[in-house]
């Protein structure tokens, strides 16, 4: 597996990566520790890619590939080891946010990196700033759940009551809500941030991983520790790359944060309201067709769907063919965007409306059961087969 590094394929790879546990200058040591640490605070998983095939293996618990070990055949082992992996992705906490620009040059990722990041401190948040190894720049922050405690008791009872005491429900999208204002720049939007890292099923350059020019390394803890030419540590230069210490945020104000987002938790359920309100009449006005919609399409749909948490792109263009044949390219909007959040925001909002206005095709229930069949859905016995040409 070229993903791992072996000694007689690539000897100047595998010695920078084994590097010398007793110098602290180990990169397979250090980053199985590291992850080690944050699998104790949240079950991590990862996964490994090889760089010839670009082929990645599938999510595994953690520590997957990352330790090697041969059994002797009589129920214990020969041996067990670091494995020297190269190109390693990760989960992300649940009290994790992770921000990255999307810009093409260093220099642009740079000076977007430099305006979040100060937005980001003026608040009290206390981030992590990693070179991803190429042409960008990674912000990690932990959230300290610890200064919820310091909320006043009105708006204690708030969440309790928008949430029905589920603190798992809150903890998530409140997780999601605060990375959405600091993409945002905090409802600015100064810069362009990277949106697929909002979901929780997206895997992320693992610390001290290589990327196409060098290694993941961390650069230091204020937007101020940011060079303007990328820190590249790899093999060629002999510079390690380095971890920093996790440090948990606390806010300044952190009763004015949650106010805040009651507040935007409030004002988008109005808005829903009023979209269910005119989806209703939308259905009266052409008809409820609901019930025409085939067994198959409908099952995308279905939060069976939601579970297997793959297959957007292929199930957008089916849900668009036959939503546009039933209800109309108006109507067909408003349940494909209802149905990208719930699948929490897979599809950005501009390909949504880029597809809708493209040609549509007659698909059959064969290749839908097929493409069903391929992520773990079987729906072939209660399809009822109907084609709209």
């Amino acid at each position: 597996m070229v993903f791992i590094a072996y000694p007689q394929r690539d000897h100047k790879t595998w010695e920078f990566i084994v590097g010398d546990f007793y110098k602290n200058m180990s990169i397979a040591t250090d980053r199985y520790y590291y992850l080690y640490e944050l699998n104790l605070k949240d079950t991590i998983k990862i996964s490994l890619r090889d760089p010839e095939t670009e082929k990645w293996t599938k999510h595994v618990e953690f520590p997957g590939l990352l330790w090697e070990s041969e059994p002797d055949g009589y129920g214990g082992t020969k041996y067990s080891r670091l494995t020297a992996a190269v190109d390693v992705h990760r989960s992300v906490l649940s009290n994790e946010i992770i921000i990255e620009s999307d810009y093409p040059t260093y220099g642009e990722n740079y000076e977007a990196t430099k305006v979040v990041g100060k937005i980001i401190e003026e608040k009290g948040f206390t981030p992590l700033y990693y070179y991803s190894g190429n042409k960008s720049i990674h912000i990690h922050i932990f959230f300290d759940w610890n200064c919820l405690k310091e909320l006043d008791l009105s708006i204690q009872d708030q969440l309790r009551i928008i949430f029905q005491n589920s603190k798992l429900k809150f903890k998530k999208k409140f997780i999601e809500w605060l990375r959405a204002k600091m993409i945002s720049c905090w409802d600015t939007n100064a810069k362009k941030f990277d949106t697929d890292l909002i979901r929780a099923t997206h895997l992320i350059r693992c610390e001290l991983s290589k990327n196409k020019k060098g290694y993941k390394t961390f650069l230091g803890y204020s937007h101020k520790d940011l060079s303007f030419v990328p820190y590249i540590c790899n093999e060629s230069n002999r510079i390690y790359p380095k971890l920093g210490e996790i440090r948990l945020s606390h806010p300044n104000n952190v009763s004015i944060l949650v106010e805040e987002f009651i507040d935007d938790l409030q004002k988008k359920e109005k808005k829903q309201k009023i979209i269910r309100k005119n989806n209703s009449l939308n259905q009266w006005i052409q008809g409820n067709n609901k019930e025409t919609l085939r067994e198959c399409v409908r099952a995308i749909l279905s939060e069976d769907f939601k579970k297997v948490g793959d297959g957007y792109q292929r199930a957008m263009f089916i849900l668009l063919n036959e939503l546009k044949k039933v209800y109309g390219e108006g109507e067909s909007r408003v349940i494909i965007n209802d149905w990208n959040s719930r699948m929490e925001f897979p599809i950005k909002g501009p390909e949504i409306e880029y597809r809708l206005k493209l040609k549509s095709y007659s698909l059959s229930c064969d290749y839908i059961h097929k493409f069903l069949k391929e992520i773990g859905i079987d729906v072939s016995r209660k399809c009822k087969g109907k084609l709209y040409k």
